[in-house]
């Protein structure tokens, strides 16, 4: 039962690839959506049994492809179920012109495959296999954009991206050579510790944390996700970067993880969270400010990570693929809208029900009660003691500032567009998704902190502006020039390689 969860997409996916072939491509938008939901049909009764698991076609575990449903992956597959669903009501119909919609449903059903192939994986090979099916889908999604510049930047995903998934091959490479398995479970068995295994160790949450798109191997996030169509960017930012997220899950729960690995990735978490949030502050381009957010709460998941507790990594991830993919939903249907992502020129004051979505989406990220957001971060916090709990709040505080600056620009009054009713009731309902699923995780309001948080992040929004941080422009570090493209790549491969290569080091000796 299982594996028919990747095997009905995949089916639709090859259906819909025929049917210009067969004159049929009207058919299309149909079987897409089929495709999409195709899941739900086995989930209902999948969930009724978990923990769930089998070997697909019986064989025995040393030699068979491991499927697995439990409480480590359940919030993953939660998420891009309901999300990708989303998302197909958004693209479905007139979204992408007749002549592209076909290849692009077709390539949409790949990546929904390829999630939920990663997401249910046991073993490693199989697990690195659908997430590159995915990773490969997302390419060519960024690139079909007609935004200025996106073609650029799905190469430099790209290219990023396979070199990731190069190191992370040589690490499982080195597992099975001195394991003999690729299965996790019989990995953990037979687990004779090494400081090849280490090398190993190292090796592949590097390529991981490359693929999250954390600081600072964060240089190919903020274009690729910028750059994409409004419902791509939300399955980028709300999905694809969740599939190497549960790529470490698989390792903590299979290695011995060594205090110095931890202490890195508590680090880079916390660096993350305030680099995405500062960088956040200063974009008046409102996909950007959502990417660089993107940043900033991937570093909440790999605070999960480094402190060893997966369900909070797995329900952090669940809550951000909602409320981010919502975001990038409704913010980027006003952008649509108005022909441009300058946030001086986005309104939402014609929109209500767009108005309601992000102020909901926003309060999530914020991680105010009873929203998912708060759920994620009470299961983060209450691992962590002493000055951290503070620096933890404090980005907290910072990511609502940065939410109350995109609101103060969307309150204001711009011309009136026309919004198309089925986009603002997919973006309201992911908003309205995350307060329910909120109230259902952790019905608790907070509300002397909550508030607390919210006057103090006004209080530094109106700080910020008097001093003019909003007006202020980053140059950027290397011209948005495909000439200049071979110098940029070569400055993040040596810096990638110095990231590396200090892991390494520190890890060995």
């Amino acid at each position: 039962m299982i594996p028919l969860l990747v095997a009905s997409p995949l089916l639709f996916a090859f259906i819909i690839s025929l049917l210009p072939a067969l004159g049929k491509q009207k058919l299309s938008k149909y079987l897409f959506l089929i495709g999409a939901f195709s899941p739900w049909l086995f989930i209902s009764s999948i969930i009724q049994k978990l923990p769930l698991g089998e070997v697909v076609g019986g064989w025995e575990r040393i030699s068979g492809i491991e499927v697995i449903i439990d409480s480590y992956n359940l919030p993953f597959l939660a998420a891009e179920l309901l999300l990708f669903t989303f998302v197909a009501f958004y693209v479905y119909g007139d979204y992408y012109p007749k002549k592209s919609e076909n290849k692009v449903y077709v390539v949409l059903l790949l990546l929904h495959a390829g999630l939920l192939g990663a997401f249910i994986s046991r073993d490693l090979f199989n697990y690195y296999i659908y997430m590159e099916i995915a990773s490969v889908s997302s390419f060519a999604l960024v690139a079909i954009s007609k935004e200025k510049g996106a073609k650029k930047a799905a190469f430099k995903y790209a290219l990023f991206s396979l070199l990731a998934s190069y190191i992370f091959i040589l690490a499982i490479g080195i597992i099975y050579l001195k394991t003999g398995y690729l299965n996790l479970f019989l990995i953990k068995e037979n687990l004779v510790f090494s400081k090849e295994i280490n090398v190993a160790l190292v090796l592949a949450f590097s390529s991981l944390i490359l693929k999250i798109g954390v600081f600072p191997l964060h240089f190919w996030l903020p274009d690729a996700h910028s750059k994409a169509d409004a419902p791509i960017s939300a399955l980028l930012s709300g999905l694809v970067v969740k599939a190497p997220t549960y790529g470490m899950i698989l390792l903590i729960l299979t290695f011995p993880i060594s205090t110095l690995m931890q202490s890195i990735l508590i680090t880079t978490a916390f660096l993350s969270m305030f680099f995405g949030i500062a960088m956040a502050l200063i974009q008046k381009n409102s996909e950007r400010l959502l990417a660089y957010h993107t940043v900033s709460q991937m570093g909440y998941v790999l605070l999960g990570i480094g402190l060893l507790n997966p369900l909070a990594a797995a329900y952090y991830a669940m809550a951000h693929s909602l409320f981010k993919g919502g975001l990038f939903l409704s913010v980027g249907t006003i952008a649509e809208h108005y022909g441009t992502r300058d946030l001086e020129k986005l309104s939402y004051r014609h929109s209500k029900f767009l108005m309601v979505a992000i102020v909901l989406l926003s309060l999530a990220i914020g991680g105010i009660s009873p929203f998912v957001g708060a759920f994620g971060k009470f299961m983060l916090v209450k691992e962590i003691n002493g000055l951290l709990k503070y620096v933890f709040y404090a980005g907290g505080i910072g990511t609502l500032t940065s939410f109350i600056k995109l609101n103060y620009y969307l309150l204001k009054r711009g011309e009136r567009v026309p919004f198309t009713f089925k986009k603002e009731m997919v973006s309201l309902s992911v908003g309205l998704l995350t307060l329910i699923t909120g109230i259902y995780f952790y019905p608790h309001l907070q509300l002397v902190r909550d508030l607390s948080f919210i006057f103090i992040g006004f209080g530094l929004f109106y700080v910020l502006k008097k001093l003019g941080l909003f007006e202020f422009q980053l140059s950027p570090l290397f011209p948005d020039t495909v000439s200049e493209l071979g110098r940029e790549i070569n400055v993040y491969m040596l810096f990638l390689g110095a990231f590396l290569l200090f892991i390494l080091f520190n890890s060995i000796y």
